[in-house]
């Protein structure tokens, strides 16, 4: 197997710009495609186990993720994979499918190969179970207070939306979120959207749905419900997941949207990189929350012992789509 030395030796230089070369440092043109033209001719493969017993700095970033199926996790991950390349580290990613267990299995995994870090999106108290001596950043949540957060404003979100519905001018106004009162996101979500509809005087309702049953009957009786009246409504969604699913019930039960019943989602997805979802929506910059999070996580790594908890909260837009008039 090649080592450093054979390396220089090949592409005559020292193995300090070698070294350079590999940790990302700037050596001279010629010499790095010297050193390029090695590696490959020699089939050099970096021994990051012998770097890291004597740096003691890994390069690996444990990603925790619930899942890879939704279009938010996976944009998310693609950001988050690319701005920890372009600062020299690989990511480790692990799903742990809302499973709790499986989460502090990921955590201790971390800590035992002494990873350089973690960033974490979990809808559990996992960050209660973290020691806090280990580099940590949360993504959405963070009850603890010993580690970084960076976060969408899930709060002005919900604000947003129900200032874009009442622009248009509708005679009733509906919040359909989750019926999971520990979910810090969607709470902050319907907070924004109830304390805008007070402070305006504009009528509203709220309808809870609990993602672990069925709640077809949930959306037939508000289908019947909006049926039965005659006056225009607008929905307030707590995911695009869920506004889709609303938008296809409504349209199968001959309710025209967005004529009769105009729908907003929450987080604005992307269907590919260059294609977004056609309802309107209320978009988290996923590319910000990756980067500021990835940052903040550099920074800790990099700087131990000054660490500052922070609270970041990324501001979020209104998208227009198919789902509300103009």
């Amino acid at each position: 197997m090649s080592s450093m030395k054979d390396v220089a030796r090949e592409a005559n230089v020292s193995v300090a710009t070698v070294s350079n070369f590999l940790n990302g440092k700037k050596v001279r043109p010629k010499a790095a495609k010297e050193i390029d033209s090695a590696i490959k001719k020699l089939n050099y493969v970096r021994n990051n186990a012998a770097r890291f017993l004597k740096t003691q700095q890994s390069a690996f970033v444990v990603f925790v993720v619930p899942s890879v199926w939704s279009p938010f996790f996976s944009e998310l991950t693609f950001w988050v994979q690319k701005y920890l390349d372009e600062l020299g580290y690989k990511m480790v990613l692990c799903v742990s499918e809302n499973d709790y267990q499986k989460e502090k299995s990921y955590v201790t995994m971390a800590e035992e190969q002494r990873v350089a870090g973690i960033l974490s999106i979990s809808y559990s108290d996992l960050t209660s179970h973290v020691h806090s001596d280990i580099p940590l950043v949360s993504i959405e949540k963070e009850s603890t207070g010993q580690f970084s957060l960076v976060s969408s404003d899930n709060y002005e979100g919900g604000k947003i939306a129900a200032r874009e519905l009442s622009k248009r001018k509708l005679s009733n106004l509906i919040f359909i979120g989750s019926a999971n009162h520990n979910s810090v996101e969607m709470n902050a979500r319907k907070a924004g959207f109830i304390d805008y509809c007070n402070n305006h005087g504009i009528k509203f309702e709220l309808t809870e749905i609990d993602s672990r049953k069925d709640d077809k009957h949930v959306i037939e009786h508000l289908i019947q419900k909006i049926k039965n009246e005659s006056t225009n409504y607008g929905i307030f969604a707590h995911t695009d997941e869920l506004a889709l699913v609303l938008t296809e019930e409504f349209q199968k039960a001959e309710i025209a949207v967005p004529e009769h019943v105009q729908i907003i989602g929450f987080d604005g997805w992307q269907l590919t990189a260059d294609t977004p979802l056609t309802i309107s929506s209320i978009r988290q910059n996923i590319e910000a929350i990756a980067k500021n999070a990835v940052e903040q996580l550099h920074k800790e790594m990099q700087n131990p012992d000054q660490k500052e908890i922070s609270r970041l909260m990324i501001p979020v837009t209104f998208r227009a789509g198919e789902t509300t008039l103009n």
